[in-house]
């Protein structure tokens, strides 16, 4: 096989697998970090803030929800004026109590956008004048030269980790992950794996150095299927599932220092429930999930080398509608954990007088990019550079 060739069926198999033709646009190992870890966690479709860190001491609260209000006996009570949703006790009771869960009240951004693809957009760019461009993330996946440094858990790479060079990778499953294609087994596999060990000269060169990494690293992820967590600690639900994923790359040392993933479910236009309903049954399979995945970092010893951010692209309306459900709002709430977080409540409590919402919604208090710049600062990232030196990061560690 000679030069040209090589490099023509390299291409081709990067193009009939489905992976990240950006392997090509640089050829160096991940640059390494600092071994600090972070986790973003989508809720998708608008989780509603108010039932979930519940200013249960104000009388609007339940004036404005008559039906899906959360009563004041049901409410986990975190002091005289706020309180969690009665499922997110396993929340409270392994990361509250311990001081290393982070509530942000009233996040999001100035003018807020009610879609769910345009918000989602912006909170995966961090810029809501410019939701098309690559994401908050790509600086930091560019520098590291290698697509390998960020994973995804889902079938469609999110804009967050997408640079103008090199985007992260997206994989469904650890076990499911590999190279596909009906043109990958026999042949071709048998002819790339031998023509990759031999050294090339020039553009050549930095094709088969780019094909064996590439190579190495599918390896690497399906070894981590091989990687044990604790048995029965995670429960089966795609929340449990995704974060055992996440745990096995990090027993298995995989070079990722962000892992993404989503879950859905959350536009709760009708049917909403109370203690009770759709929205408990979410928040509560999160909250198990999030439980053991802490558990099993204790485990590890690596607990303080991670940070979770649990975001959702907007918050809800404060008043209830007509079909038991909430329409689409503004100011919303993140979950941040990790050992070396500080625990506590930021952005203060939201006031549910009318004069004091913003057009029937809560305010935003809190810029999501202060929330995205401390975490790029826990993992050694510039977060001048990721979200803008306007943005200072939040005191969270």
């Amino acid at each position: 096989m000679n030069r040209r060739n090589f490099i023509k069926r390299s291409l081709f198999t990067v193009a009939a697998t489905g992976l990240v033709p950006s392997l090509f646009s640089r050829t160096a190992l991940a640059a390494g970090g600092n071994g600090k870890i972070l986790v973003l966690y989508h809720l998708f479709g608008g989780n509603d803030a108010v039932n979930t860190l519940i200013p249960y001491a104000q009388s609007e609260y339940a004036s404005f929800r008559p039906d899906i209000a959360i009563p004041s006996a049901n409410v986990i009570t975190l002091d005289s004026s706020l309180g969690l949703h009665p499922a997110l006790q396993p929340m409270m009771d392994n990361l509250w109590n311990n001081g290393q869960l982070a509530l942000i009240s009233q996040v999001g951004y100035p003018n807020h956008n009610r879609s769910h693809f345009v918000s989602t957009a912006i909170w995966n760019t961090g810029d809501p004048d410019r939701p098309n461009k690559t994401g908050w993330l790509g600086p930091y996946i560019d520098e590291q030269n290698d697509p390998f440094c960020a994973t995804n858990f889902g079938s469609t790479l999110p804009r967050a980790l997408r640079g103008v060079h090199t985007a992260g990778l997206s994989i469904e499953s650890i076990s499911g992950f590999g190279l596909g294609g009906s043109n990958w087994e026999g042949q071709l596999q048998t002819e790339l794996l031998r023509q990759i060990q031999q050294g090339r000269h020039g553009t050549a060169e930095e094709v088969r150095k780019a094909m064996e990494h590439m190579l190495r690293s599918v390896e690497r992820v399906r070894e981590m299927g091989n990687v044990n967590v604790t048995p029965d600690l995670f429960p089966n639900t795609s929340y449990g599932r995704r974060f055992a994923d996440i745990a096995r790359m990090i027993k298995g040392d995989f070079p990722s220092q962000v892992y993404y993933a989503s879950s859905g479910g959350f536009d709760t236009h009708s049917d909403q429930g109370g203690a009770t309903g759709n929205q408990a049954n979410l928040l509560g399979q999160l909250a198990a999930a999030l439980s053991a995945f802490r558990q099993e970092m204790i485990t590890q010893g690596r607990w303080n080398d991670v940070v979770v951010m649990v975001f959702s692209e907007f918050g809800r309306r404060v008043q209830q509608n007509a079909s038991g459900g909430t329409d689409h709002g503004k100011g919303g709430v993140m979950f941040v954990t990790g050992g070396a977080v500080q625990g506590g409540v930021y952005g203060g409590v939201p006031a549910l007088a009318e004069d004091q919402l913003d057009d029937g919604d809560l305010p935003v208090k809190v810029d999501f990019r202060s929330v995205y710049a401390a975490g790029a600062q826990f993992i050694g990232a510039n977060p001048a550079e990721l979200v803008g030196a306007e943005h200072t990061p939040l005191d969270l560690f």
